[in-house]
């Protein structure tokens, strides 16, 4: 299996659905009041990019962080299909 196989294999096997970001707002978040939370369209959790003070992240990233994994599985899909059109051009 290449690369890309292995790809797309992880791909298919993620929560279905679209993916989006949301801020939950709880009062134990942090002093903004936003703790990165990525869930699907129906509210199915996927990922938090921020947690306690245990967390690696920096602030100043978690909101890019839930952004990126948001998109995740668009835009992987996206290049995949984009490479696929570029090997169908080559040949």
């Amino acid at each position: 299996m290449d690369r890309l196989d292995e790809i797309r294999k992880r791909l298919l096997a993620t929560t279905p659905g679209v993916w989006g970001r949301i801020s939950n707002g709880e009062d134990w978040d942090d002093a903004e009041g936003d703790d990165w939370v990525v869930c699907t369209e129906d509210g199915q959790y996927i990922a938090q990019t921020s947690y306690d003070g245990l967390s690696p992240t920096t602030r100043e990233t978690c909101k890019a962080d839930a952004v990126f994994i948001a998109h995740a599985k668009e835009d992987i899909a996206y290049l995949l299909q984009e490479l696929e059109n570029y090997k169908g051009q080559a040949h």
